[in-house]
């Protein structure tokens, strides 16, 4: 990955993600712990993604920048509040560059596990709202596992779109 930023993100969500899974093995799947770990997986996981998509473009964008240009871009960008879905990934690129959007698209499309990745992506964004708005998430933590595996490379392919 260019963007040793996102990586180490991406790298200490995984290790995470494996410590709670040693955690619901040790407990046992019936366990009442286990509801509450998924939620906090499923957490980490959507902000993960959020906090590498947003890493990506700021750190690129704000390079070799006036101090007053960084300024901006951290607080749009980086401290901004923005669910990782593919709609959002997009309007910021295009708000940047619209080749950068289109050549997202195109390695999103091209992509042989597109419709994996783009159901993963979205769906870890569901169960994260629900629970922010007080809902019940249903994914269990294997879901959650799996969903972070494939949105990940949504950023694997933003990563090498801006460089």
């Amino acid at each position: 990955m260019n963007n040793s930023n996102a990586q180490t993100y991406l790298d200490d969500c995984r290790d995470e993600l494996a410590k709670v899974d040693l955690i619901i093995q040790a407990f046992g799947q019936f366990n009442d712990a286990v509801p509450f770990l998924t939620k906090y997986a499923i957490i980490k996981a959507c902000g993960t993604i959020e906090q590498c998509f947003k890493t990506i473009i700021a750190d690129h964008s704000s390079n070799g920048q006036s101090q007053q240009v960084k300024n901006y871009i951290d607080e749009t960008v980086r401290k901004s509040s923005m669910n990782p879905n593919y709609s959002n990934i997009c309007s910021l690129l295009k708000k940047f560059d619209g080749s950068w959007t289109t050549a997202f698209k195109n390695a999103v499309n091209a992509h042989t596990d597109k419709a994996q990745i783009e159901t993963s992506l979205s769906s870890l964004n569901e169960e994260r709202n629900k629970f922010a708005h007080g809902g019940q998430p249903s994914a269990s933590f294997v879901n959650v596992q799996d969903y972070f595996t494939h949105a990940r490379k949504i950023i694997d392919m933003l990563d090498t779109i801006i460089v």
